[in-house]
């Protein structure tokens, strides 16, 4: 695999989790008693804190969830 795939494949991760965030927020908008929604949000945002996250990108952890937060307003 070339440092080029590589780095496609981490940011395809990346923009996963971020559009799984969306959708569970929006979930959650709709219902906020959807369980699934909550662990499915709690997840990702755990997924935005640890290691696996901090080596696929240079992004800060804090940094990524304000923007989200900043990006549903």
């Amino acid at each position: 695999m070339t440092e080029s795939s590589m780095r496609q494949l981490a940011a395809a991760i990346v923009d996963r989790a971020v559009m799984d965030w969306h959708k569970a927020m929006s979930q959650l908008e709709d219902n906020p008693d959807y369980l699934y929604a909550w662990a499915d949000k709690d997840e990702i945002e755990r997924f935005f804190k640890s290691e696996w996250f901090d080596f696929l990108c240079d992004i800060n952890p804090d940094f990524t969830k304000i923007h989200l937060q900043e990006a549903r307003t």
